[in-house]
């Protein structure tokens, strides 16, 4: 299903003194709060994959070809705990080949295959979620909204063993499903497709050409995470 790998740095990192660039694009409405795939684990075990998630995003959203360098989550108000889980995420994106109806078998929504972008790593314990919880690549894609609906998938594996409903926390999502939608395959339970409840997502670092800056922005590693280390909060 995945491609081979490329290098490619990325920085999981807070952006509570970081600003996203004025081009950015928000897909979502703000109903209520969701934990996959950051913030709980509900494959039972903190070994192996617990969870392969995947959400689309609707192409009218995007006014033109945009140069993404940064993806933010932004932390739900209303959580017990406000921790990003601990644990390795691998991310990917390609264009849906169904819109929004995503299917539970993963691959199949796929048009063209995935692009691995790279894997970003949690310490275990976590690290704060609130206010968000921002992706940053070391270097831009360039999504063409011309192409079809956009997809991010994002497979997790050794994270933190903390249940939904254990004193988790949530991000915010959108129970709508008519600009983004999610499907997902857990670990001992099994795969759900074109699910309500996708991640309010915001694509930042968005312009027809790419800033120089973005390119080397940051170095190898997890950069930014040391002195934000918070211990899981079990309420």
């Amino acid at each position: 299903m995945k491609i081979a790998l490329k290098t490619l740095t990325l920085v999981l990192l807070l952006t509570g003194c970081m600003m996203l660039h004025a081009a950015s694009v928000t897909v979502g409405s703000y109903d209520s709060g969701n934990c996959y795939p950051f913030m709980c684990n509900d494959s039972g075990t903190s070994s192996g994959v617990s969870i392969d998630y995947q959400q689309a995003y609707n192409s009218a959203k995007f006014s033109g070809p945009l140069a993404i360098s940064t993806i933010t989550w932004e932390w739900w108000p209303g959580s017990a705990s406000s921790t990003a889980l601990g644990g390795n995420y691998s991310f990917y994106w390609g264009y849906s080949a169904v819109g929004l109806g995503l299917s539970s078998n993963l691959a199949s929504n796929y048009n063209g295959g995935a692009n691995f972008l790279g894997t970003a790593s949690i310490p275990a314990g976590g690290i704060n979620d609130n206010p968000t919880l921002t992706l940053t690549l070391g270097s831009p894609f360039t999504y063409n909204p011309a192409n079809g609906d956009l997809i991010l998938e994002i497979v997790v594996d050794t994270q933190d063993n903390v249940s939904n409903g254990s004193g988790n926390g949530y991000n915010w999502a959108d129970y709508t499903a008519t600009d983004t939608v999610r499907a997902y395959c857990l670990t001992n339970i099994g795969c759900f497709g074109a699910v309500p409840g996708a991640l309010v997502t915001t694509f930042g670092g968005a312009s027809a050409v790419p800033e120089p800056g973005t390119l080397v922005m940051f170095g190898s590693g997890i950069l930014g995470l040391a002195g934000m280390l918070r211990r899981k909060i079990n309420l």
